[in-house]
């Protein structure tokens, strides 16, 4: 998988000392002309940013190699200027520009304050805010040639902190926010040799390619062109504990209820004996719209899926159009021969004739047992149902009654011409799952990689219980089961911190089990500032679920709109938040109490999660409701509409907070009409002596020159002249 990097490193700028000063995305290069120029140089272009980092049983080797082009008639000399990771202790620092190695100077802290805000105060830019409080390491840079590259590369050593079995690795790739400037190519490579075998692999950031080498080794990989948004760069990696690797990270303000991120996965040491046996139903659409293409490739998906059933599973194939048939009137034991009989079957199957839903899946439930094992469907279809019961409404009620045995199906829509109503629904209400494959895409492609995740259960009808804290509104409402080589998130509130003890149930091969796990919620931690945000993201998606099963309510709407706009969540169904020229923007934000008004159905409608229920914007919809309810990192984006992208530079957040951009002013969504206002002129004494009584404030001021932010005592607006 491709990453969605959003980012770029936060540590180049570019500042003309006099009447200069000129901004690019990166850290901070201070220019200084060798000659006087008639004109503003034009900035330089970041055409790559590579980031290769090697952990070694916890000891990180970081290695950041930058390519920037400079497009100006003359050649420039400059200060590059790194700040120091948080919290990391830095050790064997080389830095080269064009391959010679330069000189560089490692500042504390408060001569690095004192450098930052000079330069803040002379280029009259806060973005450097974000690094007060932080070493330096300063270097001279000479010459930067008049139209070409100049490559500057780095290292540091750090040691990482190991808490309750996870390993954290945090680089910063931030002040690209300040910026419109786009870099080219942007890539992050990580190898990790840990002394433990690694259960789980994750980063809330971003979106990772992983590969294993063995139990202990893996390497991580994520790439993208053309990108000008940021958000640090997090992993996470954790050793197991326990023979299911369990790890906890938790967030949380004080008084205020705190949020948690569980990641569990089963330990690889799994044998192959603990495989939980289950019994599976593919059911294949084989009407007349399949098509040579479409059966080929969904017969391709079949056959890979039959040879990767366990010997101690039972299956079953249903190929139905407007009549059913069967590869076998009963499930059977996944033997070399049933399987090379099976794949034989799947040979004859052949597009025909029209589309019998109700009655295919009427087959494949009534055939599944009620034993201790798993029951899954696997159901495929390119269209709407045209032959028997035609009703969408009685279908998706036929299918929940007729399922007795806690089979969960999992739908596949093929092309746009499906019910995604339909679908969604019968896997909602049947707690699986639904995707869709588009007409540019691959069935084999998509039901293969599915499939993968789900061919070996090694704990089924999970529960999550604690002791010592109270956990509420867990995401995914339902747990899903959990699988051998994958892992499982669950992110949810709790009331207060301390010592925890959290209990995990479930069925093992026909055997209740029970896993405890003892650990620690924060008591007042803000560190993993992205946990509230991925909570939000996961709530939306169950509370816009809650539309498509149930309808539309003004509750659910109100609570969907005051989460998006306070945790900058954007969808297609509340994409008009940032859209702040819009006339009705006042009626939404301004109530006198702080609340966010209802909206008009109309206007401001979420009716539309359950419009349009075939065609090319239904599917499109659907995929990214099914990105909303597995959301794992902050950077996830969506389908909004064409104008999007000038929507979202209304719209940014930082850290745990949103600001929306209304008449100049970036605005905290936390602020409300109420809240008492302190005024501080733009770098008066006033403003730096804020910084140095509440510096965790600077992050925020970090944004821009004319901002409000809500603090426990009220508001303060900073203001420029």
């Amino acid at each position: 998988m491709r990453t969605k990097l959003f980012s770029t490193l936060c540590f180049l700028a570019i500042s003309i000392f006099t009447f200069f000063s000129t901004q690019i995305t990166g850290g901070f290069i201070i220019i200084e002309p060798p000659f006087p120029m008639p004109q503003r140089p034009a900035p330089l272009k970041i055409k790559n940013h590579d980031i290769q980092v090697s952990i070694d049983k916890q000891i990180a080797t970081t290695k950041v190699t930058q390519v920037f082009h400079n497009p100006n008639n003359y050649e420039l000399e400059g200060k590059y200027i790194f700040p120091v990771p948080q919290n990391a202790s830095i050790s064997n620092f080389t830095i080269l520009v064009n391959k010679k190695k330069l000189h560089a100077k490692i500042l504390d802290k408060n001569k690095a304050r004192q450098i930052y805000e000079t330069i803040i105060r002379r280029r009259k830019d806060p973005a450097l805010l974000e690094y007060v409080g932080r070493d330096m390491i300063q270097a001279r840079v000479y010459p930067i040639a008049a139209h070409s590259n100049m490559s500057i590369s780095f290292e540091y050593t750090e040691v990482l902190k190991a808490n309750n079995g996870s390993v954290q690795y945090r680089h910063s790739l931030g002040a690209d926010k300040y910026s419109n400037k786009r870099v080219s190519n942007v890539s992050i490579t990580v190898k990790i040799n840990s002394e433990k075998n690694i259960v789980n692999i994750y980063s809330p950031t971003h979106e990772l390619s992983t590969h294993k080498d063995d139990k202990r080794k893996a390497k991580v990989h994520c790439t993208e062109k053309n990108v000008n948004s940021s958000h640090d760069f997090i992993l996470y990696y954790t050793v197991p504990q326990n023979e299911i690797g369990f790890n906890v990270l938790t967030y949380k303000e004080n008084k205020k209820d705190g949020f948690f991120l569980a990641m569990m996965s089963p330990n690889m040491n799994a044998t192959r004996q603990q495989i939980v046996a289950k019994n599976i139903v593919f059911v294949v659409d084989r009407s007349g719209s399949m098509g040579t293409k479409k059966m080929q490739q969904a017969k391709d998906a079949l056959k890979f899926c039959l040879e990767n059933l366990n010997e101690q599973d039972h299956f079953n194939i249903i190929a139905f159009d407007d009549r059913l048939e069967l590869y076998n009137n009963k499930l059977v034991r996944a033997n070399y021969t049933q399987i090379q009989q099976a794949s034989a079957f799947v040979d004859t199957i052949h597009s025909r004739a029209w589309t019998n839903i109700d009655e295919a899946l009427e087959k494949a439930l009534y055939m599944l047992p009620n034993n201790s094992n798993p029951n899954m469907i696997i159901f495929l279809t390119d269209g709407r149902p045209t032959a028997g019961e035609c009703n969408i409404t009685r279908i998706i009620e036929n299918t929940q009654k007729r399922n007795r045995n806690n089979t969960k199906v999992f739908s596949f829509g093929v092309g746009y011409n499906v019910n995604t109503t339909l679908l969604d629904k019968i896997a909602l209400d049947n707690k699986g799952t639904s995707d869709y494959v588009r007409p540019c895409e691959n069935i084999e492609t998509v039901v293969t990689h599915f499939y993968k995740k789900i061919a070996n259960p090694v704990l089924t009808d999970l529960f999550l219980q604690s002791t010592g804290t109270n956990i509420k509104e867990i995401f995914p409402i339902n747990l899903p089961d959990l699988f051998h080589s994958s892992q499982l998130l669950i992110m949810g509130r709790y009331t207060k911190g301390g010592n925890v003890t959290l209990n995990l149930s479930g069925k093992k091969n026909k055997t209740e089990k029970e896993y405890i796990f003892t650990t620690k919620f924060a008591k007042n931690d803000t560190s993993n500032n992205f946990l509230p945000r991925l909570w939000a993201t996961r709530k939306i998606a169950f509370l816009i679920d809650n539309i498509i099963l149930e309808g539309e309510s003004k509750e659910i709407v109100e609570e969907i709109i005051r989460l998006s706009k306070k945790y900058g969540i954007i969808t297609e169904h509340t994409s008009f938040l940032i859209d702040t020229d819009n006339d009705d923007f006042d009626t939404l934000f301004d109530d006198e109490n702080g609340c966010v008004k209802f909206l008009d159905s109309t206007c401001y409608s979420l009716s539309c999660a359950s419009q349009d229920q075939v065609g090319k914007s239904a599917v499109m919809r659907a995929k990214n409701q099914e990105n909303l309810r597995n959301c794992s990192h902050i950077s996830t984006s969506y389908t909004i509409g064409k104008n999007s992208s000038s929507k979202k530079e209304k719209m940014r957040t930082i850290g745990s907070r949103t600001f929306y951009l209304k008449d100049n002013i970036w605005i905290d969504a936390e602020h409300t009409n109420s809240s008492q206002i302190t005024k501080v002129k733009l770098f008066s004494n006033t403003y730096f002596e804020l910084l140095k009584t509440n510096p965790n404030i600077s992050i925020y001021l970090s944004l821009g020159k004319n901002i409000i932010i809500k603090t426990n005592t009220g508001s303060i607006q900073v203001y420029d002249s």
